[in-house]
């Protein structure tokens, strides 16, 4: 089994993501889904583990639109969105701004399975939310650092068993 942590929208808080990588124990990598995708950065010099990162609707947008990778394969720089392939999932990660979110994750997860994706992974509403539609799960880990609504901060784990995935929300 693979555990990975998930955060989104830490917002240059290094508090955040200490606070979020005590509370994960041990996991095998990170995914971090935007605004301040910098701050992936920080988050893999933090842990020595691999970081895969997308990049959110705070930071810019001069890097292609999709990758596709391998987990602990070596990375690449961030996109505003990517597939990464762990054990024999596909995952695919945005910060989902693209696909209106905001109104929920029904386009999101019309993406998700057009990509053949197991999982679709977003942040941006700074809301903690966990459903599955249809045979996609849907994970968004809130903020660490911004919460918003009635989400209090902080973020995720994902397992991730042969093809199968669950996810479970952490609150710091």
């Amino acid at each position: 089994m693979t555990r990975i942590g998930v955060i989104s929208d830490t917002h240059g808080s290094p508090a955040s993501i200490s606070a979020a990588v005590r509370a994960a124990g041990e996991v095998d990598g990170w995914f971090h889904l935007g605004d301040c995708a910098s701050d992936a950065k920080r988050l893999r010099e933090l842990t020595g583990l691999p970081v895969f990162s997308v990049l959110g609707n705070c930071d810019g947008y001069s890097v292609p639109d999709a990758v596709e990778d391998s987990f602990l394969s070596g990375e690449k720089g961030p996109a505003s969105e990517r597939v990464v392939t762990v054990e024999r999932a596909r995952i695919f990660l945005t910060h989902g701004h693209h696909y209106d979110v905001d109104m929920g994750p029904w386009t999101l997860s019309y993406r998700a399975e057009e990509l053949n994706a197991s999982a679709a992974l977003y942040g941006h509403t700074h809301r903690a939310f966990l459903s599955a539609y249809g045979k996609v799960l849907i994970l968004n880990p809130g903020s660490p650092s911004r919460p918003r609504g009635l989400s209090k901060p902080g973020f995720a784990i994902l397992e991730v068993n042969g093809s199968d995935v669950n996810a479970r929300l952490i609150t710091l």
